[in-house]
């Protein structure tokens, strides 16, 4: 994946902070009237042609849509009938094949970060039903869409909106204000040798290049923010183990997956250019696993 990089990847090397962008970005859910220029909705669209991938042999095309598609996306994708409003939305399109969903997280997700270091806002949105979205917004493609985001600059206000979760069916809204923990911390995200082997993590140089991949990680956002992977260091080998969660739908998990895979690799690999890519063969080695977890991929450090 990053070893024969284009001029467009070297230069996009020297300009973007992965590490940064990974910890600054949030899920906005409340955007403000201010239009984006035309230039920088320009660039958006541009960056979708050269977006990184986690499978480059999977064909993937965006489609750009203004806010006044919100009507039409009743019914095809939101929170359990909330729908976020945005003045810009976005959708990923994906060619079905093996791990065409986590290639879609993984390419979705660098777009979203493309947004932060262009000043904007934006939520990932579950879609509920591909083919009504396809026909509700008439697009015309072979490819299903994976993934919708709403982005735009966020609104200016004291507190947060976040998601609460007390069942599937039971998901609202609330408005928080102060200071957000973080998402996972990575002393309960990262295991050594095994499943529940506690790391040392909490020795290692706050600045070193597999730290800073793992806080990234670890700040990656997951459908409904549930979390549901961990990560287990073994040598120079380092596995991301997806749990089992009721929460969390097939097609979700596999979007979370490439989300965390591209947080992480893109800190190893881009922000201090070393070589490294996602193995995504089954893994056959006895982690110790609790059950219905599994080994979504492995990276060589």
């Amino acid at each position: 994946m990053f070893d024969d990089l284009s001029i467009y990847h070297r230069e996009r090397m020297v300009y973007m902070n992965y590490y940064d962008l990974a910890v600054a970005r949030k899920s906005v859910r409340s955007f403000g009237n201010k239009k984006i220029p035309d230039k920088i909705r320009q660039e958006i669209e541009d960056y979708g042609k050269h977006c990184e991938c986690l499978t480059p042999g999977t064909a993937v095309e965006w489609r750009f849509f203004d806010g006044d598609i919100l009507e039409q996306l009743s019914g095809c994708a939101g929170y359990h009938g909330f729908m976020v409003e945005a003045p810009c939305y976005m959708i990923l399109l994906t060619e079905e094949k093996e791990h065409c969903l986590e290639n879609a997280g993984f390419a979705g997700e660098d777009m979203v970060l493309k947004l932060v270091e262009l000043g904007l806002g934006s939520c990932w949105i579950t879609i509920l039903d591909g083919e009504k979205l396809k026909e509700q917004l008439g697009i015309i493609s072979d490819k299903q869409p994976a993934a919708l985001i709403a982005y735009g600059y966020e609104k200016p206000e004291l507190g947060t909106l976040r998601i609460d979760i007390k069942s599937p069916s039971n998901i609202h809204l609330k408005q928080r204000s102060g200071l957000i923990a973080p998402k996972l911390y990575i002393e309960d995200a990262v295991y050594e040798g095994a499943w529940g082997q506690p790391s040392q993590i909490d020795l290692w140089p706050r600045n070193s290049n597999l730290y800073r991949a793992l806080i990234a990680a670890c700040c990656a956002p997951t459908a409904l923010n549930r979390q549901p992977f961990r990560f287990i260091m073994d040598g120079h080998q380092i596995y991301l183990v997806i749990l089992k969660d009721e929460m969390t739908t097939q097609e979700n998990e596999g979007l979370n997956t490439g989300i965390v895979m591209h947080h992480f690799a893109m800190v190893m690999t881009r922000q201090s250019g070393l070589h490294g890519t996602w193995n995504l063969q089954p893994e056959t080695k006895d982690l110790g696993l609790p059950e219905g977890a599994y080994v979504a991929g492995s990276f060589e450090i």
